[in-house]
């Protein structure tokens, strides 16, 4: 009897597998973000898990990128599910945020996705634009 069962236990352990890389995060949280206000202590508080990497970029601010996959396989029926999502948020120096970088398998509303993503980047190019024709009047 002990037999059948350790077998039974293997088999179902073998017809079934499950990958996962990061930590699930609660992307329908980044709607509370604040641009200039919140840090990155409650920016991990609001989505419920720490950054999966971070990085400084030449202005001295810095991408926290929050990431979570999965994948579940069966072997018994070949079939293979995956989903993915990931956003990187931006510091400035100060510590506070700045905007959403990149963000990949998530749904925002059209507002908060002008709000955080889509006007921060417009701002920074023109920011980056206007700083290199100051560079280029000094030379």
């Amino acid at each position: 009897m002990k037999k059948l069962v350790f077998s039974l236990v293997v088999l179902l352990v073998l017809l079934g597998a499950k990958a996962v890389i990061g930590q699930d995060f609660k992307d329908q949280n980044l709607k509370h973000l604040v641009i200039g206000k919140t840090t990155l202590s409650e920016a991990a508080a609001l989505l419920e898990a720490p950054p999966l990497r971070s990085s400084v970029g030449a202005s001295g601010a810095t991408g926290y990128t929050w990431q979570y996959i999965q994948s579940k396989a069966s072997l018994w029926t070949g079939n293979v599910r995956s989903s993915s999502k990931q956003v990187i948020l931006v510091f400035n120096t100060d510590g506070t945020f700045q905007r959403i970088f990149q963000m990949d398998g998530i749904q925002l509303s059209p507002e908060d996705l002008e709000r955080l993503f889509s006007r921060p980047a417009a701002e920074h190019a023109h920011r980056q634009r206007n700083q290199g024709d100051l560079r280029a009047i000094a030379d």
